[in-house]
């Protein structure tokens, strides 16, 4: 068996693998954040670039990478995530471990995601975020608040 890279601990033929290859689709905004982390440990520009909102694009289509071309990435770290009640939008806080010219580095990152068509895309986010308080109101809009909802262990 093949770990996953997104850290699901999941056989990565079962896991992130078929999604990246279009065999089937995230069913989830945490889905798409793990293969999209995965597609970054493997090099795979073209995949971040087909699940990266049109709207929020920068550029042009990437050119064929390198798993060297987008880092040395080590581990994920999901710290919440949350598709909203209106079934169309979510976010996934996490942080990415990685090595950067031979640092270490966290790439903390709430990141936004929309559905458009039953496809998650990737559309934002927000870098080093500051942390949501537990008695606050649920982002997800419902109406919990947010220790009894999206932040449940």
């Amino acid at each position: 068996m093949l770990v996953c890279p997104c850290g699901s601990g999941n056989d990565f033929l079962q896991c992130c693998q078929p999604i990246i290859t279009g065999d089937c689709l995230p069913t989830s905004c945490e889905q798409l954040m793990r293969s999209r982390y995965t597609a970054f440990t493997l090099g795979d520009a073209s995949y971040l670039w087909q699940t990266h909102h049109s709207d929020y694009r920068q550029g042009d289509a990437p050119q064929p990478s390198t798993k060297e071309d987008l880092g040395q990435w080590e581990k994920l770290q999901i710290i919440f995530s949350c598709d909203f009640k209106d079934g169309q939008t979510g976010i996934v806080e996490f942080k990415a471990h990685y090595r950067e010219q031979g640092q270490r580095q966290i790439l903390h990152e709430r990141s936004n995601f929309k559905k458009v068509n039953e496809r998650w895309f990737y559309t934002d986010g927000e870098f080093a975020p500051k942390a949501l308080a537990r008695n606050s109101a649920c982002p997800c809009g419902s109406g919990k608040k947010f220790k009894q909802c999206c932040n449940k262990s």
